[in-house]
């Protein structure tokens, strides 16, 4: 078992990153082997929009997100770790987002089937610095749409995403051991659930 987990905050030891790592700890702790890549340490641009991938399984941008690509298909998952913007993910993490719409057009314009039957997973850890959105609006409602569309055009069940709010200041989770002890077993979950396919994890 292979997964991919990504940081897209542009903090080093941020929040959402120190939450990454537990969910990474609790997969190593059960076999499971992990990739991490800091989006913000990658060199690659946002989507352009020319449409290339619409009508074959390309993208023309020759930059590091093309090392990603092979990547995308043959892991088992993803964990995609970011701090909350706007009730959304940050710029980098968006672009990266955006770049995967070869993925989406693969699978809605050309019919291919890129990832086959197995089970594949995703799981989305965020946290944000407020309880509620203005009026009163979920806090994660933004973000968890936008993965939602990330995840199915990757061929990943999403899982229930790990959210933790009141989190603004960086170094506030270490006063939530709770929470980074519940990423940690978020993390032991994700592999049980890749292991035994009848294992419920949505």
């Amino acid at each position: 078992m292979h997964i991919l987990a990504f940081s897209t905050s542009p903090r080093y030891g941020g929040n959402s990153e120190r939450l990454l790592d537990s969910v990474v700890s609790g997969l190593v702790a059960e076999g499971v082997s992990v990739g991490k890549y800091r989006l913000h340490e990658m060199k690659f641009v946002p989507c352009k929009g020319c449409g290339v991938c619409d009508r074959e399984f390309r993208c023309p941008i020759g930059d590091e997100f093309q090392h990603l690509i092979e990547p995308l298909i043959s892991c088992d998952g993803i964990v995609f770790a970011s701090p909350l913007y706007f009730m959304n993910v940050p710029a980098r993490g968006k672009a990266f987002i955006d770049r995967c719409q070869v993925f989406w057009s693969a699978k809605y314009h050309l019919g291919m089937d890129l990832f086959g039957s197995r089970r594949r997973l995703g799981l989305l850890v965020s946290c944000g610095g407020a309880s509620a959105g203005p009026g009163g609006v979920p806090l994660f409602r933004g973000i968890e749409d936008t993965m939602t569309y990330f995840f199915d055009a990757l061929g990943l069940e999403m899982m229930k995403s790990f959210l933790v709010s009141r989190v603004d200041r960086n170094e506030i989770i270490t006063d939530k051991p709770d929470a980074v002890r519940n990423a940690r077993e978020m993390g032991r979950r994700m592999a049980i659930c890749l292991k035994d396919p009848a294992h419920e994890c949505t």
